[in-house]
């Protein structure tokens, strides 16, 4: 019985580790730039001028109140 609970754990931590390498692989593809047309200072719809009017994924208004925009690099 020990060596199925050995061989199970093996498992499941290969398995945590190939997840965890495919989500580090996606985050890296993802990169940020100032949206282009977004006129004063930004509060909120950000994320709906990014994905509307830049064609990006999505934005978000940073601390510098400017709309940045998510884009796949």
């Amino acid at each position: 019985m020990e060596k199925n609970s050995l061989a199970a754990l093996c498992f499941f931590l290969i398995i945590m580790f190939c997840a965890e390498e495919m989500i580090v692989q996606t985050e890296a593809k993802r990169c940020e730039v100032l949206a282009d047309t977004y006129k004063g200072p930004c509060f909120w719809g950000c994320d709906v001028h990014c994905t509307t009017k830049e064609h990006y994924i999505s934005g978000r208004c940073r601390d510098d109140h400017r709309c940045w925009c998510t884009k796949n690099c």
